[in-house]
């Protein structure tokens, strides 16, 4: 199946971010039933100044847990969004109509937060995130508001 470049990429980066997130959830899950818990939430802190963009925002996560008892929190919320990001691209990978129209939805809901998270903290990476999630939410609006269309006036034929 031919998809057009910003599909492809916006599918790429849904499947990636949800396996990536579901490999951080194990892997804080591991560490903190082994104990190490405390330790992480160290590492977590000394990273957040050596670290690349993207490996900054999971080691802030980690740090704002500040507690063992709050890092199984983060590792839920890590499990919730890394499968509804599988599930998105999985649907725009199928072509499931209702596919865009859950992007549209789940990325879009957050975007108001996205802006409250920026301006109370100016961040790149929280800059890249928010531009990032609204062209996926408006390509994506107007690729399903086509389909949409063109499945009606084959249905009006």
């Amino acid at each position: 199946m031919r998809r057009e470049r910003g599909l492809s990429l916006i599918i790429a980066y849904k499947l990636g971010k949800g396996g990536l997130w579901l490999v951080f959830a194990a892997t804080l899950a591991v560490m903190t039933r082994l104990g190490l818990g405390a330790s992480l939430v160290d590492v977590a802190a000394h990273l957040r100044h050596h670290a690349g963009a993207w490996s900054v925002e999971l080691a802030d996560l980690v740090t704002r847990a500040a507690s063992v008892h709050a890092l199984w929190a983060v590792v839920l919320a890590l499990v919730g969004d890394g499968a509804l990001s599988l599930v998105e691209g999985w649907s725009l990978l199928h072509g499931r109509w209702w596919g865009p129209w859950l992007v549209v939805i789940a990325s879009g809901s957050l975007l108001p937060f996205e802006v409250v998270a920026l301006a109370r903290h100016r961040h790149l990476v929280r800059l890249a995130v928010l531009v990032i999630n609204a062209a996926i939410v408006v390509y994506l609006a107007l690729q399903a508001l086509r389909a949409h269309a063109a499945r009606r006036g084959a249905e009006g034929r």
